[in-house]
């Protein structure tokens, strides 16, 4: 994905549209359905005769990064296809569910929370990053357990891959981690890519 491609991508962040690209420079916008869910398409190259299947994300915003969240903030899903190269960038509502439809295959999904008011999106500073959990979050015990141990966050994260495979769909919580509890990462979208 060239630096041409990644320009054009973030120049509609933040416009509304909710825009995505994929490696293939693919450049699209998600859709949003009467119930309040943000379906992101992607254009993965398949074969015809490869099986699609759905996958539904949420997020959970510890206090932490409910405090970083004000209107020069944008959250950007990232999904890479592991072993195919396949990687799909799309801009997330903060306040809405994702849905989105996938060839079987291993994935790594991340949220990343950037400054919209960086000139590109190499160069933007990241200010939380969202892990998949281990847990389902949408549980007030939860909630309770992170406010009053805030730094055992890790606890709840999954690093791993996730198998997408038949029998879908496929249910993921994602939890943002604020950059500070995050030992050495960088800073820059662009050196993470790199150590990736």
């Amino acid at each position: 994905m060239d630096n041409e491609v990644l320009d054009g991508f973030w120049e509609e962040v933040s416009t509304g549209k909710y825009p995505i690209v994929d490696f293939q420079g693919n450049l699209c916008y998600s859709l949003l359905n009467p119930e309040g869910l943000l379906f992101v398409k992607n254009d993965f190259t398949a074969p015809s005769y490869e099986e699609f299947e759905l996958v539904f994300g949420d997020l959970f915003l510890p206090d932490t990064v409910q405090e970083l969240l004000f209107k020069d903030k944008v959250m950007l899903l990232m999904v890479y296809g592991k072993g195919t190269q396949n990687l799909l960038l799309s801009e997330l509502r903060m306040d809405v569910k994702f849905m989105l439809d996938l060839p079987r295959g291993q994935y790594f999904f991340f949220v990343f929370l950037l400054d919209v008011r960086d000139k590109s999106l190499l160069n933007s500073t990241i200010h939380a990053i969202g892990f998949l959990s281990r847990l389902h979050l949408n549980s007030p015990e939860l909630e309770a357990f992170y406010l009053k141990h805030p730094v055992d966050i890790w606890e709840f994260v999954n690093l791993s891959s996730i198998e997408i495979t038949r029998g879908g769909p496929f249910y993921l919580n994602l939890i943002m981690v604020n950059i500070e509890e995050i030992p050495g990462c960088s800073l820059l979208f662009s050196e993470l890519l790199q150590e990736d």
